[in-house]
């Protein structure tokens, strides 16, 4: 998977604050994805800082594996494709025991990757 160069868009960005607007962990993950002009790879580490108070221990790539079981059954999957976000993050952190606002960054990731790209290979 090519998460190096995912990047939201300013335009995207406003449109999930405006999908998470009352989770405030969310919107100070689009904050931080915006701070890193929209490069998840770069938003991550400091979301973990942020939220975990310690350094990140795991990149993008190793948390969006962690991630994956959960993300690819079918209805989160679905759901992730079509650009819902708001209804995942709370299952995304407790099913991967992550901070909500790094799920945020790991749901929007899966969803500009792509569903058929991040699921492909689903049981590695």
């Amino acid at each position: 998977m090519d998460i190096e160069s995912t990047k939201v868009t300013p335009e995207e960005i406003a449109q999930f604050r405006a999908e998470l607007a009352d989770n405030l962990s969310a919107i100070a993950a689009l904050d931080a994805i915006e701070e890193c002009e929209g490069y998840l790879e770069d938003a991550v580490p400091l979301l973990l800082m942020r939220e975990t108070g310690t350094e990140p221990d795991r990149s993008i790539g190793d948390l969006l594996k962690k991630c994956r079981q959960f993300i690819c059954q079918e209805e989160v999957r679905e759901g992730l494709q079509s650009g819902m976000i708001a209804p995942f993050i709370e299952p995304i952190s407790v099913s991967a025991g992550i901070p909500v606002g790094v799920a945020t960054a790991i749901g929007i990731c899966a969803f500009k990757l792509g569903m058929k790209k991040v699921c492909a290979n689903s049981e590695t």
